[in-house]
């Protein structure tokens, strides 16, 4: 079917589900015309991350949900929004954004970022900052906070230096994060002004690099350039069909980040939202991705975990139990309680080619 088509169709669906629209950096839709050259097609990794497919549009799962995580149920603070949320005793994650330098596909907090639209005024967010700090003084057993988003990075330096300066105030908190796709969508964000705040910070920063062509060399020299400056920069991404499901294209992904000085910490399971089909993996398939894996890579390459998220915060395999037959879902034990996960059914769960995801290397083709 012809792309612009379907981007036409996508942005109708887009306006009446409350989906994000699509939104490339010119920086990465470079990378993404080099794909579709080679490839004749847009069936490419890059292509799928920022453009919806057909698959995008028309392929449902039984069960998926508006909302999987539900973090409302986990904000803290007098705000009417879910800019706060806690999930865990000793860290808060803090929306300073809606707004992302590019619209990810396989988005799985779109539903918030819609809500918080209304976030990035400045006095509404002078109001949100100025309620997280409150909350942390009267909750000292937090001791880390998570910048999240939207992105962080597209912020001012002045906007993004308030919020650093307003968290560090509270004595009790140890640690800050970031996490961050400027890498891969604008490496130019990280301004000279910038990184010497967040140097000056000692703040921890987490990419989300998905596929192992995201990194090119601009991008590794602009994390050469972080590491000059002593930040700790780590990763997670999501395991996507048709993107990275494969334990080769994970090896790849996992081994060019140990080469360049990233830890990669987890990989996540999508979320089983509407309009999530198209990147989805069967549970089963998923382990034995991991499994072969971890056969054919070192302890620094397959230490990383997979995980999904949840209200009570991430689930791994080790807290499986069993899958109800008639409903297909599966019943997951952390810390006691009980979390269902819908599985992806596995007659959906078409594993992507890796002719495609890997077709810089001819040798799979």
């Amino acid at each position: 079917m012809n792309q612009l088509y379907i981007d036409e169709v996508f942005s109708t669906i887009s306006i009446k589900e409350g989906l994000l629209p699509v939104k490339v950096t010119p920086f990465y839709e470079s990378k993404i015309k080099e794909e579709v050259e080679a490839l004749g097609n847009h069936l490419g990794p890059l292509h799928r991350v920022s453009f919806p497919t057909q698959d995008r549009i028309s392929l449902r799962a039984p069960n998926e949900v508006k909302d999987f995580v539900d973090d409302r149920s986990n904000a803290c603070g007098r705000t009417n929004r879910t800019s706060a949320v806690r999930k865990y005793a000793d860290r808060v994650l803090f929306l300073t954004t809606s707004k992302c330098f590019g619209n990810c596909q396989y988005c799985f907090r779109a539903d918030a970022l819609n809500e918080s639209v209304g976030m990035d005024a400045r006095t509404e967010q002078d109001a949100d900052l100025q309620q997280l700090i409150e909350y942390l003084h009267s909750q000292p057993d937090v001791t880390e906070v998570i910048l999240s988003g939207g992105d962080p990075l597209i912020l001012p330096a002045p906007q993004l230096s308030a919020i650093i300066e307003g968290v560090r105030s509270v004595s009790s908190v140890k640690s800050i994060r970031i996490h961050t796709r400027a890498i891969v969508y604008e490496p130019r964000a990280f301004t000279a002004e910038k990184i010497d705040l967040l140097a000056d910070h000692n703040l921890r920063l987490t990419f989300h690099i998905v596929h192992p062509y995201e990194i090119c060399e601009e991008v590794s020299e602009k994390i050469a350039e972080l590491r000059q400056h002593k930040l700790r920069l780590y990763n997670q991404f999501p395991l996507l069909r048709n993107t990275n499901d494969h334990h080769v294209v994970l090896y790849r992904l996992l081994e060019k980040l140990d080469e360049i000085g990233v830890r990669n910490l987890s990989i996540f399971i999508p979320d089983p939202i509407h309009f999530s089909a198209a990147f989805r993996v069967r549970l089963s398939r998923i382990w034995r991705i991991s499994d072969h894996l971890n056969f054919i890579s070192p302890s620094w390459i397959n230490s990383t975990r997979f995980v999904f998220d949840s209200h009570r915060g991430k689930v791994r395999r080790e807290h499986y139990s069993a899958t109800n037959g008639d409903t297909d879902v599966a019943i997951f034990v952390r810390d006691g309680d009980q979390i269902s996960f819908p599985d992806f059914p596995e007659y959906l769960d078409v594993p992507g080619r890796i002719e495609f995801m890997l077709w810089k290397e001819k040798w799979c083709s």
